[in-house]
């Protein structure tokens, strides 16, 4: 039979179940993946929504996280930092929630947070603060070590300039710190009926001073005609301090823009005119990112597009400013709208940009990372959601990240009915998706209830397809071949591939757990399974799959079990992991009888195969082992063994290069000495031959090298002068 080459059935969120797709070194790409578990602050009073602004230090070790509504919106900020432990990197909190002093009413401080490069100090602003006049807080802390107490530096600081009109100035409503947290930027959308503003000051000695004036961008336009652009809805510095960004994303009737100013000696000024990103609807302007160098600015405006969202990127090239590509909008978004560009977050150099669409999914919401490379901006990886979400909690309502762009932290401020949580990934390699076993691994009949069991170091949620092929070869034709799609912990979508093997289908399909009226088996020609004793469970990186399977009359024979597996990032590639022999016609001439034992997973082993020959063994004339992971002689275990009588034979190790003509490493039985090629060793000592009747009994000492590590199976054949057997799956073994 020729064998053609078999890919797992892969999935597409558009087309459900398709052929085609990943290979595995294709997983070579650094990816975002989750580290550890969502967390939420502890102290909180009431539904705090704890994420609804995070920032995060420049080596990605502390994190500030509000929570705006806590304690009847007097609100609140936590801080967390990360340690290593034996299991792995740890968020914890450090120290209790951080509550400024002096303030007025419901001030919902944390509405805006910042940090600084060092992640020692922390400004948190609070714009609904004495009835909208707002207030912002700097709190510090001694050093790094966990548990060291943070303190509020001098009083609250208020708007220089006081309330006018029907607009409460909402001081503090955004904020932004120097890499050294000397310098600050506060926003005050409200400032002057609408028009908005934006103000710098500077630390000296722990003493906070206003520097210049306010900062409002020339050229604004209103919303309407009363609503002003509101400047300093969101504002951004960069790390030395001299290059600021305000954004109004009510300009011009909604459609939104930014302003750039520098500074020189302490003196403010606009750097060009107001920036506006090209192929843009509205809220241009909602969040704002800068590198640490000021040359690269990051604007998300989540309305654009009837709320699908976007995100534009600004450059500057000897104090010219101009826009960087076409605006970013992330593939994989789902429902009507997602909101991208709520959120932004920028690295230090300006090449990794985060964009949070919380609306996405209905409001699960998600993460797009996008990455620069000679000017050039391509989305990285797929959609970042949060495992271990409680309700809708609008993943990327908040995004910071990293000034090396590795970590990255994400707040759900909706999660566990509006109490939230933050969710932290970090660039590594993909998470791995893996076969990691068959219960039972040998065995035959024409029935059997088989646990496949796979794993997922990003959690079980992360798979998307899992395979299982059963045949004497990796050939979807005339197979027993099923993909299952997990939908859930406990249930999943079982599809039993037809006759022809194609995975583009057609399929018979029935769900776990079963639902009538719908089906309760599926079958081809090949097999039979049916929900009555079969089941899924997932829990942490595992996922089991139980499938009761009843083999045709007509599919008898000894069979390999191949299996794999499918993630987001990648595709494990088939395994073979088990045999299974089904019984079927008497066979007349030389025949395998089987091996034991059947399964192993040891680099050193004793094995004892069974063959027979309705002439008597003495017709044998050369029993065949092959030890590999396909049927191939080119770097396996290939054995021939030739009887000489009934308890005495050579035995021939055939070379690396697997020609059954030589050479061969060869010893006789019984002896002594050992044979070994690049794979396996064979030991005289353990080794035996017996004959009796019209069975012959192998027994071979091996041991596997480790360069053969892997799942690997057993094939077994017997010739006689006249008949073959052919090569019969009898085992496997998983290397170590």
């Amino acid at each position: 039979m020729t064998m053609r080459l078999l890919k797992p059935i892969l999935y597409t969120l558009l087309a459900g179940v398709t052929s085609g797709g990943l290979v595995p070194a294709a997983q070579a790409q650094l990816v975002f993946v989750q580290q550890g578990s969502k967390f939420a602050g502890t102290g909180a009073v009431g539904a705090a929504e704890q994420g609804y602004p995070v920032a995060i230090s420049a080596d990605g070790n502390t994190a500030v996280v509000g929570g705006v509504l806590d304690n009847n919106e007097a609100g609140a900020a936590w801080i967390f930092t990360r340690s290593n432990s034996p299991q792995g990197p740890l968020w914890s909190q450090q120290g209790s929630k951080l509550v400024g002093s002096g303030a007025v009413g419901a001030a919902q401080q944390a509405t805006s947070v910042a940090i600084s490069g060092d992640g020692n100090t922390v400004m948190v602003g609070g714009p609904f603060d004495n009835n909208g006049a707002g207030a912002v807080w700097v709190f510090t802390r001694a050093n790094a070590a966990p548990g060291t107490p943070w303190t509020l530096q001098g009083a609250k600081l208020v708007s220089p300039s006081p309330p006018a009109g029907s607009y409460n100035p909402e001081f503090g409503f955004s904020v932004s710190l120097s890499a050294d947290g000397n310098t600050a930027i506060v926003g005050e959308p409200g400032n002057d009926s609408s028009a908005g503003a934006a103000w710098i000051f500077t630390r000296t000695g722990g003493v906070w001073t206003q520097q210049g004036g306010k900062l409002v961008g020339t050229g604004a336009l209103p919303a309407t005609a009363t609503i002003g652009a509101e400047q300093g809805y969101a504002v951004a510095i960069s790390g030395d301090g001299n290059t600021a960004t305000v954004a109004a994303p009510e300009d011009n009737n909604y459609a939104g823009a930014i302003w750039i100013f520098t500074r020189t000696g302490s003196a403010w000024s606009q750097q060009s005119g107001k920036l506006a990103g090209t192929g843009s609807n509205t809220l241009q302007g909602w969040s704002v990112a800068l590198s640490t160098d000021g040359n690269t600015a990051l604007v998300g405006g989540w309305g654009d597009n009837i709320g699908l969202g976007a995100a534009w990127v600004f450059t500057r090239n000897n104090g010219t400013w101009s826009q960087q590509g076409g605006k970013l909008v992330g593939a994989g978004a789902s429902g009507l709208v997602s909101y991208q560009g709520w959120s932004v977050a920028l690295s230090g150099d300006g090449n990794t940009a985060a964009v949070g669409g919380p609306a996405d999914a209905g409001g699960a919401g998600g993460t797009w990372i996008f990455k620069r490379s000679n000017g050039a901006w391509s989305q990285l990886g797929a959609e970042l959601v949060g495992t271990g979400a409680s309700g809708l909690a609008e993943q990327g309502k908040s995004v910071a990240i990293s000034g090396d762009g590795k970590t990255l932290m994400v707040g759900g401020p909706f999660d566990s009915a509006n109490t939230g949580a933050s969710w932290v990934f970090v660039l590594s390699a993909p998470p791995v998706p893996a076969p990691a076993g068959i219960s039972p691994a040998a065995g035959s009949g024409t029935t059997g209830t088989f646990t496949f069991t796979f794993s997922d170091t990003a959690g079980w949620q992360n798979l998307l397809v899992l395979n299982a092929l059963i045949r004497d070869v990796l050939d979807g034709r005339q197979a027993c071949y099923v993909a299952f799609v997990p939908t859930g912990a406990a249930s999943g979508a079982v599809l039993l591939i037809d006759d022809a093997g194609e995975a583009a289908g057609p399929y018979a399909g029935m769900v776990l757990p079963a639902a009538p009226p719908g089906p309760v088996s599926v079958s081809n020609s090949q097999c039979s399974i049916t929900a009555a004793g079969s089941s899924a469970a997932g829990t942490g990186n595992t996922f089991t799959l139980t499938l009761a399977i009843t083999f045709t009359p007509g599919f008898a024979g000894n069979k390999v079990l191949y299996v794999a597996a499918q993630d987001t990032y990648g595709n494990s590639g088939w395994q073979p992991l088990g045999t299974w022999g089904i019984p079927g016609a008497a066979i007349t001439g030389p025949a395998v009888s089987g091996m034991s034992p059947g399964h192993g997973n040891t680099s050193t082993q004793t094995y004892t195969f069974t063959f027979t020959d309705t002439n008597g063994f003495q017709d044998i004339t050369v029993a065949d082992v092959l030890v590999n992971s396909a049927i191939t002689g080119v770097a396996g275990c290939y054995v021939a063994f030739v009887p000489s009588g009934a308890g005495s034979g050579a035995v021939y190790l055939v070379d690396n290069a697997g020609d059954a003509g030589g050479p061969y490493s060869g010893m006789l039985l019984p002896g002594s000495g050992t044979v070994s090629n690049g794979q396996c060793s064979i030991a005289a000592s353990g080794s035996s031959v017996s004959g009796a009747g019209n069975t012959l009994t192998l027994m071979l000492a091996i041991t596997f090298n480790h360069s053969f590590t892997g799942n690997q199976i057993f094939y077994l054949a017997a010739r006689s002068s006249k008949l073959n057997s052919n090569w019969q799956a009898a085992g496997s073994v998983a290397v170590p």
